[in-house]
């Protein structure tokens, strides 16, 4: 990387006089030289071509290694590949291909990825075929080196961390893609945005499965696994891809490394069902085939059987133990060490909280008393305890990981304010809170068992780095508990690990750095501090590279954005109406204005990060190489800060922190020269002006501060000047005479009209934080009258609408039948008689009709309640001597006095025991 670039208002450094005038003021001796950045290039290595062997496919079933094989340290019946050393003639070397080779974090082994796209393999000369693998045992030690693994990526040997090629992204992006031709769009969406667009990436896969590409594919797969290398799912589908091609010796190479690094029950589970197709115990007569299957159930339980999904496993055990050799019951010692097998396994899962314990209870009780009732209740009495435990937290586990999304293929996390952050922020509440769930033990296993205890938590944490790959804060968590369990080198991996995954944040590699200060011994020779610095270093440049690389992808982000915006522009029909003209004009006008105030923000943020990065490393190297000097067997401080300034994209904090440490550290005049330099670069930044104005007057250079302040507040507008005026002012208040108090008080006043002189005068007299100005002191007790609560408006009630009663009508024959026309027939009457009127109901009688009448009765005094109270008027207020009264006494809670209890005189009365009197006759 070139890094000879310098910041546009930083040009005039470049000249000859001024570099030799910051040299002699730093003292830093030598002319300035280009820190150049050593980049490793890469050889691509060759295909290796496949032995024809008619025993392929046989020396992929149950194929191994001796003890003595590296492979014997992944897992049972996994076949490990050792190349021959010889190669073919017109290919690469293998000292040639060893430089395209990456270093694997999560194995702390080389992994070698051949960038051919197909895939080729030969058979190993030193392993016999048919051979049986050994299975690694609990507690082995990894200190073999892991073996190779072919890489099957065709990304370029120079591509960068999301596995794409900066030099032809570009070229990529400018190319026209037919619309036909659906994989090179796709690959272009991967080059422009290789970790936010996972659709993109599966969907290429599933286009070259489809067209039966299958180099193709595993070549997509191998560019995938380098971003995500813990997608468990991708890793399952990639497996299932070659089992279905039958492709058994690419499965095992596959199953080798992920086993190991991505501990997932669905993996596991593949491997299992992968490892008893190979292994037919049918025609297993001698019980290889049985051994190795049980090998491989043990190993998986080790790695994942305390995953509280891990139940279906657990389960095909004990069945695969059941239909075994022997019977449960028998007398025979292959009968006993069966049962002896089946309890041993029993009593491993009921101590777990896994889904189904409570049926793995009952068959464990089922089958210690079919054997002996007495022995069996004893066995269970023990064990009983910890099954309870174990409910007992599966049920509290259960609601901790309700809402948890146990997915392996992580996404990045959205940014504050925008769609998914709050859902992502829940996410990673609710990871932390399993973890914490583990480290308050709620299984008890602190005391007894600590090392099973540590192996829980870190379960946890590689679940939530699965989830969460692209979240720096959970790794900085993982990174935190093994350096509390006195695992720096473990550690150190995982943030290395977090650091791959995350290059851009500044949390991890910080901590990485300040790991590695403080755990390297400081040498007192001149290489041991040379050497400690250059390791200490090295995760701050990679930081910086990486920033630096964004602030480009920025500004090529932006020229891509206005050019398709101008693009689209000329392909626009123009309107017949050429009034539209100048308003087409402004719109594009507006939107080009808009991509370069959201990109100019981008940019300001990116490069005040770099500015804090630059100062870090500046610090760091302050403590372990000191002031060094510029291109000097040790640099030290001055030497970071040359190399800032070279590469440019910083602000006037860098000058600051450089300045300050000169001062603060050495007592070095080449401080201020620092900050003159820093004044003309950055002439009309507040910020770098009022720390050198704060610089110089603690240096008691007060005739050059005055001069530095004359000058920026004539430069700079009045709003970037008010934070200068103000700092002044407070020291010409403190320190300087009144004239000159009033002069710049004046001057205030016509630049900020808007600004009280009653609170300026105050700000004069004041001192830290007392303001004795604004003191209100208390001269009589009238002054502390509490506030008289103002009576709230009543709602006015609308007026009630009068209606009026319809008028009275005139009867003037009863309906009744009168006296008189008693013996009258009606037939004599005729169509004279009145008409009868309906009579309403007669009222309800006895119990039924008391209560109906009380009901509206009360119903009548409520109403009439709720009228009185809406037109109550609002009573007076208390006196004024009362309210001060009550004003002034302390609170209820304010007394600490014993308070009589009632309820507890009652108590003791009651239980209070009276002696027994005795009453003679006499007495009677």
């Amino acid at each position: 990387m070139n890094t000879d670039e310098q910041p546009a208002e930083d040009a005039e450094d470049t000249k000859e006089g001024e570099k030799e005038e910051i040299q002699e003021d730093v003292q830093t001796g030598t002319p300035l030289e280009t820190h150049n950045v050593e980049i490793q290039e890469e050889s691509t290595p060759s295909n290796v071509p496949v032995e024809d062997s008619a025993d392929a496919n046989n020396a992929a079933i149950g194929v191994g290694a001796s003890s003595d094989s590296p492979s014997a340290l992944l897992s049972p019946a996994i076949v490990q590949d050792e190349t021959a050393s010889d190669t073919q003639p017109g290919e690469p070397s293998e000292s040639d291909a060893a430089g395209a080779r990456e270093n694997d974090d999560a194995q702390n082994s080389a992994v070698n990825f051949p960038s051919a796209v197909d895939v080729q393999l030969r058979e190993s000369e030193s392993v016999p075929p048919h051979t049986a693998t050994p299975t690694p045992q609990p507690g082995t030690s990894a200190a073999t080196p892991t073996p190779e693994i072919p890489r099957t990526s065709s990304a370029p040997p120079n591509a960068d961390s999301d596995g794409v090629n900066p030099g032809t992204a570009a070229s990529s992006n400018k190319r026209k893609r037919l619309p036909q031709d659906k994989i090179g769009q796709l690959e272009d969406r991967i080059a422009d945005d290789p970790r936010g667009d996972i659709d993109a990436w599966l969907r290429l896969i599933d286009e070259h499965q489809k067209k039966g590409k299958l180099d193709e594919a595993r070549a997509t797969y191998e560019r995938f696994l380098e971003i995500w290398p813990n997608s468990a799912s991708q890793w399952i589908s990639y497996a299932k891809m070659e089992l279905a091609n039958n492709e058994l010796r690419r499965v095992e190479l596959i199953f080798q490394r992920c086993l190991l690094s991505v501990l997932s029950v669905e993996i596991c589970s593949l491997y299992l069902d992968y490892i008893r197709r190979i292994n037919n115990l049918a025609t297993d007569a001698g019980g290889r085939a049985r051994a190795i299957i049980s090998q491989a159930y043990e190993f998986v339980l080790n790695h994942v059987g305390i995953d509280k999904e891990s139940t279906r496993i657990w389960q095909d055990y004990i069945a695969f133990i059941k239909n075994g050799p022997g019977t449960v019951g028998g007398t025979g010692w292959q009968d006993q060490q069966k049962v002896d097998h089946l309890r041993k396994v029993y009593q491993r899962v009921i101590c777990i909280p896994i889904q189904g314990v409570d049926q793995l209870w009952r068959d464990y009780d089922q089958f210690e008393m079919s054997l002996n009732k007495l022995t069996g209740r004893k066995f269970t009495q023990e064990k009983s305890p910890y099954y309870m435990t174990a409910r007992a937290c599966l049920h509290q586990l259960n609601e901790k990981t309700a809402n948890l999304q146990r997915h392996s293929l992580a996404r990045l996390p959205p940014i504050p304010g925008f769609e998914g952050y709050v859902e992502w922020q829940q996410q990673l509440s609710l990871w932390r809170g399993w973890v914490e769930w583990e480290k308050e033990d709620n299984l008890v296993l602190a005391k007894d068992d600590p090392d099973t205890l540590k192996q829980r938590i870190v379960y946890v944490y590689k679940q939530a780095v699965m989830a969460l790959r692209f979240e720096p804060q959970i790794w900085f968590d993982y990174a935190e508990f093994l350096l509390s369990q006195d695992s720096t080198d473990q550690a150190m991996d995982v943030l290395r690990q977090g650091i791959a995954a995350n290059p851009e944040s500044c949390l991890l590699h910080f901590k990485l750095a300040e790991l590695l200060e403080s755990s390297i011994p400081a040498g007192d020779t001149q290489d041991a501090i040379k050497n400690r610095g250059q390791q200490v270093r090295k995760p701050y440049d990679d930081l910086l590279n990486t920033l630096y690389g964004l602030a480009d992808k920025l500004q090529n982000r932006e020229r891509e954005e206005i050019a398709k915006l101008e693009a689209l522009d000329a392909r626009s029909t123009p309107m017949p109406d050429m009034d539209n003209t100048e308003g087409t004009d402004s719109m594009r006008q507006n939107a080009i204005r808009a991509i370069r105030e959201g990109m100019k923000a981008q940019q300001t943020a990116l490069q005040k990060t770099i500015s804090a990065v630059w100062i870090n490393l500046m610090r760091a190297m302050r403590r372990i190489e000191g002031h060094g000097k510029v291109n000097g067997p040790i640099g030290g401080s001055r030497q970071i800060f040359m190399d800032a300034r070279k590469r440019g994209k910083i602000t006037s904090d860098v000058f600051v922190a450089s300045a300050l440490i000169e001062y603060h550290c050495y007592k070095d005049p080449s401080a201020t020269k620092i900050f003159e330099r820093g004044m003309k670069l950055f002439p009309e930044d507040e910020d770098f002006a009022l720390e050198y104005l704060k610089h110089l007057l603690a240096i008691n250079d007060v005739t050059n501060a005055r001069a530095v302040f004359e000058t920026f507040v004539g430069k700079v507008s009045a709003d970037k000047a008010k934070k200068v005026y103000r700092f002044f002012h407070e020291y010409e208040s403190h320190y300087g005479e009144l004239g000159q108090v009033y002069k710049l008080e004046k001057r205030m006043a016509e630049l900020y009209p808007e600004d009280s002189m009653i609170s300026s005068f105050g700000e004069r007299y004041s001192y830290s934080s007392i303001n004795p100005c604004k003191y209100a002191p208390v001269i009589s007790l009238h002054q502390l009258k509490p506030p008289v609560p103002l009576p709230q408006p009543q709602p006015v009630a609308p007026a009630p609408v009068q209606v009026s009663a319809p008028p009275p009508q005139r009867i003037t024959d009863s309906p009744k039948r009168s006296l008189d026309d008693a013996n009258t027939s009606d037939a004599d009457q005729g169509s004279h008689r009145p008409r009868k009127i309906h009579r309403p109901d007669s009222p309800l009688k006895g119990a039924a009709g008391r209560k109906l009448k009380q009901e509206r009765q009360q119903q009548q005094r409520n109403a009439g309640r709720g009228q009185q109270a809406q037109l109550a008027p609002v009573p007076p207020p208390l006196p004024d001597g009362v309210m001060f009264l009550l004003g002034i006494l302390p609170g209820a809670d304010k007394y600490q006095a014993a308070r009589f209890s009632a309820e507890g005189m009652v108590t003791l009365l009651r239980t209070i025991e009276l002696p027994a009197r005795k009453f003679s006759a006499s007495s009677r």
